[in-house]
């Protein structure tokens, strides 16, 4: 993940809803040789930058599976 590019701003668009990176089955984080968290969009392999993960979404975006099936769905 430390190789990857950053995302092209013209990319994402401001968000103020629940759509956005870190509520995206494709978010990940990580770390690099530094210990600095990197925060990613899996799908198109690049990093965000920080920040963006909690403000901004795309067309890329889709839901967690958490959020189809819930936290717990064993419960019923």
């Amino acid at each position: 993940m430390e190789e990857w590019s950053y995302v092209d701003e013209r990319e994402l668009s401001n968000c103020r809803c629940s759509s956005v990176c870190v509520a995206c089955q494709h978010f990940r984080h990580g770390v690099d040789q530094h210990c600095r968290t990197l925060v990613a969009c899996n799908i198109r392999q690049q990093l965000l930058q920080q920040g963006q993960h909690l403000t901004k979404t795309c067309k890329l975006w889709a839901p967690t599976w958490q959020s189809t099936a819930g936290w717990a769905p064993e419960m019923g």
